[in-house]
């Protein structure tokens, strides 16, 4: 009888040694999925590893046969996860590899009693914890991703959606019952360890599994089932469940060996718990983290990058800087790589309107009564040009934003306008419909997008429920890059990628993220207002880490797939957008501006404009045309030339010609009137383009420029607010601040000392002056751009702006009052002797805006 047993032991064992051997083959079968397949099986998949796991480390598990299947109960089941999954048939693979009998019953609060159709070997249904006793017991458990909690509310409200707690009379029926817990990252150290300590409970450490929705991708931090872990009994689960599964944190690295990171950047979304598993996540748009705001609750995002990466942008990587800051390109790869469920549903077409494009519209989008639609520029940031239509609207607005007026007239009519109030002053509240139009009126770009309208969770702040949009931060890593050693740490050779790299040559690793409200709650009747972020004027909020962890696991390798493999040629383009050759053109064009290798870019403009050429007029050729000769602009504008300013004029106004409201092309033709000397005329094109660009950050800089070399100083400080108030991070505004408070205070300080008498305001004014002066310069050179232009100890670099020698004697004047006092002047300064800064004719912290 015992050799019996022994025999019996040993065949189990033999049986699950086979099935664990076969498992590597099963991986390549379940990685070759596509990404929503290979999501959705993780649930059921990783249980069927689980099983050959315990029963390979000894762990008596039931096989189950006909007459007597394998009873699984999934604990903590909601039907927005598992009871899709079963709904939908991704549980019938809880036997992929053991192939046996098997009847698995979903446990969970409120769940709708159902039975699922099975394939013959696996049946699946749902009850409720209060009829556990009445169901079959298990011979097997699993709870998946304890970390995934539905969002939560705000922090003490009390308010939390979610599984609920497993009632204390179904874990009683647990006992000897061995329980597998699954998680989407790795746990912490200290979890882990505290795991230890149960001792013969714990039935398997913390496990690899290749099942995973990355199937077992060692480089993905994040991704569904992808570890897990099994443990014997009700209490030995109740320890599970009292600790807390938080991503952990990563700790900073020395600056030598902080991991180099080839991009990175931020993905803006929408998170609705209430959905299914499935269908959570939708991406909005990607962007630049260079260029991104991190405010509030965003800040660790920023400092978590500079505490333990370092930028190495590859030139053959400015594919990304094109990708992040193009809606429809972002969208198309999404959906190429396999990522249509994580996009919302969008449709694009030519900015040209016609009495039919709603209609259109709808119909593309399968769009409803009551339905809204999200318009969109494909390449603009910063909610600029989005626009939340109802649909019974949307004809109204297509003409309002497709149709513009005679834009010459209407600039002429603003800047007599302008001249009644103070500069900067453009008569629109940020974000406003009036200025949404403006953007369409003057982008480059010959298509636009229509989109579904997304929501996220409602979340809870100060008393209001506000649609939050979540943006999250991400790096991207050569994978070669990431290679250690025992006892060195790998430094990228010097030089570049000399290839490009293929998706699965990258890792990304997440920073982090943060909600960021709109301006208006829900309650609101202001569509927009209640509906596109505005961190700053409502704040933000903090994401849940297992809210985190999800949306992580949700985007996969899209990132990977969105950044890697070989940039995109015009022949590519021709042929992917075959019926959109505006489109193909456009994008060529971006690409070829984006490259600073000379001959290349000029071969690519070329291929852009034989692109142009075969464009219709109705599908948005001027756009194109305008967008490729500014193009050759800046070419002529960045060379060497003499005379390269007085060449790409010549483009700027060519690029007018097709069309008069670009305001990249006034923008730049300012540009080259500054540098040509002539700030006056610079002052008119510049505000000719914030009229039809108001959040065009590089105008307003060059503005307070201009405004410096005019000697217009109140002008100086008033653009520059302006600019600040829109674009806070922004030293060169600071630094004219500074420069013309300085004058201004010297200014008043000449008329004491000439004999005139202040007033007491005066004075006050000058001390104001004084200080603001000082705080301003001071602020613009501690700045991060500030620093970068200091000019090291011994170096041979020309000084400029915020280093400049008179910058230096402006903050000396500044810091020491020299108006008359009862007891006299200042030491440093004798009766009746004025103090004077002249300003060169260069003055002023120009800021170049491409807009490649």
């Amino acid at each position: 009888m015992h050799d019996e047993e022994e025999n019996g032991k040993c065949y189990e064992q033999e049986h699950w040694d086979s099935l664990l051997e076969l498992c590597e083959g099963y991986r390549e079968l379940h990685a070759a999925e596509p990404p929503l397949e290979r999501r959705a099986k993780s649930w059921s998949r990783c249980i069927a590893f689980a099983q050959v796991k315990l029963g390979a480390a000894g762990v008596q598990v039931h096989r189950g046969q006909p007459e007597k299947p394998l009873v699984l109960w999934v604990l903590a089941a909601t039907d927005e996860v598992e009871g899709v999954l079963a709904a939908t048939g991704y549980f019938q693979d809880v036997s992929w590899l053991n192939r046996a009998p098997t009847e698995v019953l979903l446990l969970g609060t409120n769940l709708r009693q159902r039975e699922y159709a099975g394939d013959g070997r696996c049946s699946v249904r749902t009850t409720s914890y209060d009829r556990a006793q009445d169901v079959p017991l298990p011979h097997l458990a699993c709870i998946f991703m304890p970390d995934r909690h539905d969002v939560a509310f705000e922090p003490g409200d009390g308010i939390l959606e979610g599984r609920g707690p497993i009632p204390r009379e179904a874990l009683a029926l647990l006992v000897n019952i061995p329980i597998v817990v699954s998680t989407c990252f790795k746990l912490p150290t200290r979890t882990a360890q505290s795991l230890e300590t149960l001792g013969s409970l714990l039935l398997l450490r913390e496990t690899p599994c290749p099942f995973s929705s990355s199937a077992g991708d060692a480089y993905v931090q994040f991704a569904d089932n992808s570890w897990f872990f099994a443990v014997q009994g009700p209490d030995a689960l109740a320890f599970v469940l009292n600790h807390d599964f938080q991503i952990p944190l990563p700790p900073p690295l020395p600056e030598d060996q902080r991991l180099p990171a080839v991009f990175w950047g931020i993905l803006d979304l929408k998170y609705d718990s209430s959905k299914s598993a499935l269908e959570r996540v939708r991406v909005l748009e990607t962007g630049d983290g260079r260029i991104s705001k991190f405010s509030g609750d965003g800040a660790a995002i920023q400092d978590l990058m500079r505490a333990r990466y370092t930028s190495k942008e590859g030139s053959l990587l400015r594919k990304f800087h094109v990708i992040s800051a193009d809606k429809k390109l972002t969208h198309d790869l999404m959906e190429l790589a396999g990522y249509t469920h994580v996009v919302p549903g969008q449709a694009c077409y030519p900015r040209q309107y016609d009495a039919h494009l709603a209609e259109r519209i709808e119909s593309d989008l399968e769009l409803e009564e009551g339905d809204k639609v999200v318009l969109k520029l494909c390449n603009r940031s910063r909610a600029a040009g989005v626009i939340v239509v109802p649909l019974d609207e949307l004809d109204e607005v297509l003409e309002e934003v497709l149709a513009p007026p005679k834009i010459q007239d209407w600039l002429e009519e603003k800047l007599r306008q302008l001249q009644e109030v103070q500069a900067g002053d453009f008569g629109l509240a940020w974000g406003c419909f009036e200025e949404q139009k403006r953007h369409w009126w003057s982008n480059e770009s010959p298509c636009f997008v229509a989109e579904r309208w997304c929501t996220s969770t409602p979340l809870l702040k100060t008393g209001k429920l506000y649609d939050g949009t979540m943006r999250v931060g991400f790096v991207v890593l050569h994978k070669r890059d990431l290679q250690t050693t025992a006892d060195s740490f790998h430094k990228p050779a010097d030089g570049g990628d000399v290839s490009a790299p293929a998706p699965e040559d990258l890792v990304v690793h997440w920073l982090g993220g943060y909600w960021k409200l709109p301006k208006r709650d829900m309650a609101s009747t202001e569509l927009r207002e209640r509906v596109v972020s505005a961190a700053r004027t409502s704040g933000t909020a903090l994401v849940r880490s297992s809210v985190l962890a999800e949306v992580y696991s949700a985007l996969g390798d899209s990132v990977q797939q969105l950044f890697g493999g070989v940039e995109p040629t015009s022949k590519m383009l021709a042929d992917h957008y075959r019926e959109q050759p505006e489109l193909a053109a456009y994008l060529t064009a971006r690409l070829a501006v984006s490259n600073r290798e000379q001959s290349r870019m000029k071969k690519m403009l070329y291929d852009a404009q034989v692109l142009a050429n075969k464009v219709a007029e109705n599908r948005g050729r001027h756009f194109i045309e305008s967008f490729i000769v500014r193009c050759h602009g800046i070419l002529e504008a960045r060379s060497d030339a003499r005379d390269r300013w007085l060449s790409a004029k010549r483009h700027f106004l060519k690029s007018l010609k097709y069309l008069e409201s670009n305001a990249n092309s006034l923008y730049l033709l300012g540009m080259a009137a500054l540098e040509l000397g002539k700030p006056g005329d610079a002052v008119t094109l510049m505000n000719k383009s914030l009229f039809l660009d108001p959040d065009f950050k590089a105008p307003y800089v060059n503005l307070g420029v201009a405004y410096l070399r005019l000697k217009l100083f109140e002008e100086v400080i008033q653009i520059s607010e302006a600019c600040l108030e829109r674009h806070p991070s922004s030293p060169q505004c600071q630094y004219h601040i500074g420069v013309a408070s300085c004058q201004l205070a010297l200014l008043l300080e000449a008329r004491s000392r000439g004999g005139a008498v202040l007033s007491a305001s005066e004075e006050h004014l000058y001390e104001e002056l004084r200080k603001r002066a000082a705080h301003c310069i001071s602020s613009a050179r501690d700045s991060e751009e500030g620093q970068k232009r200091k000019p090291a100890p011994g170096s041979c670099r020309i000084p400029e702006a915020p280093w400049l020698e008179i910058d230096h004697l402006m903050l000396e004047a500044a810091a020491v009052s020299g108006l008359r006092r009862q007891g006299g002047y200042p030491q440093d300064s004798q009766p009746g002797m004025l103090r004077e800064i002249c300003l060169p004719i260069t003055a002023g912290w120009k800021m170049f805006g491409w807009r490649t």
